[in-house]
C-alpha cells in the first residue's frame, strides 16, 4: 500500500551565503537570505551541542491517501569528530555511535549492530553513509547548513513571513522555494540564530507530502568520550552493514 514519502535532506542544496536575483518572477528578499547566512554561520561556529527533534513525516499510499508517522531524534555532537544519535519511532529504535574512527549502528529492537570504518569528520561521515550504505544520517542538515556544499543558486524564492514563536522562543519565520521543494524555517532571533522549526513540502508529488521537525537546543551539554563509545548490549549480534552496489 505504501507509495512514496517526502524526501528529507534535500535542503543541503540550499545556499546560505549572499543571495541571487529572482528567477521567473520569483522574489528573493535579501533579509531572508541574510537570515539563512547568519544561521548557517552560527551553526558552523558551534563546538558542541545537544538537540532533540520532534518529527512528523507523511507517506502517500497507492490510492493517494496520506498517513503520518512521528518520531523523536536526540543528538549529541562534538565538532568535528564525535557524534551520538538516538532515533525512536513506532517503526525504528536505533542508535548511532561515531568516535572519529568508526561508526556503529545499533538496531535496538533486533538487538543487532554493525560497525564500519568512518572518515574523520561528521560531514564526511554523512556522505560516506549515504554513498556506501544508503543510510541517511539523522539530522544531517544541521552539519551542512552554511558549509562548503551549499549552492546558493538553488533558491528561486525567499521571503520573510513575519515574527513567530516556537515553544516560547521568538523567531523569524521564513519561506523558500527551490526546484521540487517548498520549505520553511523558523530562526531564533538574537545572538543565537538557531533553527527552531523546519517544514519541507515535496512539490514533485501531487499529494504534497510534508516533513516537519521542531528542535530543542542545549548549547552547553555535559558529556565525556564514553557518550560516543559503543558497548554491545548483552546478547547483541554483530551483522554486516550492506554496501550499495555501484
Amino acid at each position: 500500500m505504501r507509495k512514496r514519502m517526502v524526501t528529507v535532506g534535500v535542503i543541503v542544496l540550499v545556499g546560505l551565503t549572499g543571495y541571487v536575483s529572482g528567477q521567473h518572477g520569483s522574489q528573493i528578499e535579501p533579509e531572508a537570505m541574510t537570515a539563512l547566512s547568519k544561521m548557517g554561520g552560527y551553526l558552523r561556529s558551534l563546538k558542541s551541542f545537544q538537540v532533540e527533534a520532534v518529527i512528523s513525516r507523511e507517506e502517500v499510499l497507492e490510492d493517494g491517501q496520506k498517513v503520518q508517522f512521528a518520531s523523536v531524534t536526540k543528538l549529541l555532537a562534538r565538532i568535528p569528530d564525535r557524534l551520538f544519535v538516538a532515533v525512536k519511532s513506532d517503526r525504528h529504535d536505533r542508535e548511532f555511535y561515531y568516535d572519529g574512527k568508526s561508526v556503529t549502528v545499533l538496531a535496538k529492537r533486533a538487538n543487532a549492530y554493525a560497525t564500519v570504518a568512518a572518515p574523520a569528520t561528521i560531514g564526511a561521515l554523512a556522505d560516506a553513509l549515504d554513498d556506501r550504505h544508503g543510510i541517511e544520517l539523522p539530522l544531517e542538515d544541521l552539519f551542512r547548513w552554511g558549509g562548503p556544499h551549499s549552492q546558493n543558486d538553488a533558491i528561486t524564492s525567499a521571503m520573510f513571513i513575519g515574527p513567530s514563536a516556537i515553544d516560547g522562543v521568538t523567531c523569524g519565520h521564513y519561506a523558500f522555494r527551490q526546484e521540487g521543494l517548498d520549505w520553511q524555517v523558523w530562526i531564533q532571533q538574537g545572538d543565537h540564530p538557531l533553527p527552531r522549526r523546519l517544514v519541507l513540502t515535496t512539490m514533485t508529488d501531487e499529494a504534497r507530502p510534508q516533513y516537519a521537525a521542531t528542535y530543542t537546543w542545549n548549547l552547553a551539554p555535559s558529556f565525556n568520550d564514553a557518550a560516543f563509545t559503543f558497548t554491545p548490549p548483552k546478547g547483541a549480534g554483530r551483522v554486516v552493514l550492506a554496501e550499495i552496489k555501484k
